[in-house]
């Protein structure tokens, strides 16, 4: 089930020295989009058009850690668009870490000027080929968070960048930048999330324009189906019991996708 935030209440897992260097090692290892020397920034911008495309009704997406990738399944994102797509919302797909790397512009060091950078590439690009115009929506997913969350408060930004709002799942938000959005911002989150803590979104994402959505027992990648296996973790090698890191759940997923297109269809 769906459990409001106002009534929420979230036991504060232990912090330990393992679960950390776990975490450091699951996402180090979780293999990116390969980037061929002679590859274009623009190799990696992928533009899915609705059946009665209208260049007014877009939807841009940033990806987690491993881009356009998640582990060996490199669909998740493409079957994302196509759930806008159903609504007439096409979608510009920014495998943006790929793109970045292609670009070969190396004088930024901060990760979220990389991904803000990357964006505003793939926005420059997509309305050169008349694939958008007008303002759209930012999706965003884990790491993408990194420049999402800073990006929804500066309003002369999002501006230039023609965003209007935003729909994050389970966004990282390690420099703890407090949420305080302009436009509508909806937050989809996993009651037993261990990589962005439940806890953490609600101490720096309470705003005014917030809409967060936390599905009970739901993990990290919920709503990647690919992930029905998981990805976890035991303190004792095959004898304590599994702890999930991440993990497809199909009843959080059906709620979030219907908060998210129900979001979606409001806001264009």
């Amino acid at each position: 089930m769906k459990v409001l935030v106002s009534h929420i209440h979230l036991k504060h897992l232990p912090v330990r020295v393992g679960i950390v260097l776990l975490l450091t090692g699951m996402f180090s290892c979780i293999p990116m989009q390969k980037v061929p020397k002679d590859a274009q920034m623009t190799d990696f911008f992928h533009f899915q058009k609705s059946d009665d495309f209208d260049a007014s009704k877009w939807a841009v997406f940033l990806p987690g850690t491993g881009g356009l990738r998640i582990f060996k399944d490199t669909i998740h994102y493409y079957k994302m668009a196509e759930k806008l797509n159903d609504i007439g919302i096409s979608v510009l797909l920014v495998d943006n870490v790929a793109a970045y790397k292609a670009s070969g512009k190396k004088d930024l060091d901060n990760e979220s000027d990389k991904i803000l950078w990357t964006l505003n590439q793939a926005l420059i690009w997509a309305k050169q080929h008349q694939f958008i115009e007008s303002d759209g929506t930012l999706v965003g997913w884990s790491r993408a968070g990194i420049g999402a969350i800073p990006l929804a408060n500066i309003p002369n930004l999002l501006h230039h960048y023609g965003i209007d709002s935003m729909v994050l799942f389970y966004p990282a938000n390690p420099s703890k930048i407090y949420l305080q959005p302009g436009i509508p911002v909806l937050v989809l989150t996993g009651s037993d999330d261990r990589i962005i803590k439940p806890d953490d979104i609600l101490d720096h994402m309470i705003a005014e324009n917030v809409n967060i959505k936390i599905y009970d027992g739901a993990y990290h990648g919920f709503d990647v189906e690919s992930l029905k296996k998981g990805k976890y973790f035991r303190y004792i090698p095959f004898l304590s019991k599994k702890h999930y890191l991440l993990k497809y759940d199909e009843k959080a997923s059906h709620e979030a996708v219907t908060d998210w297109i129900e979001f979606m269809k409001k806001q264009h």
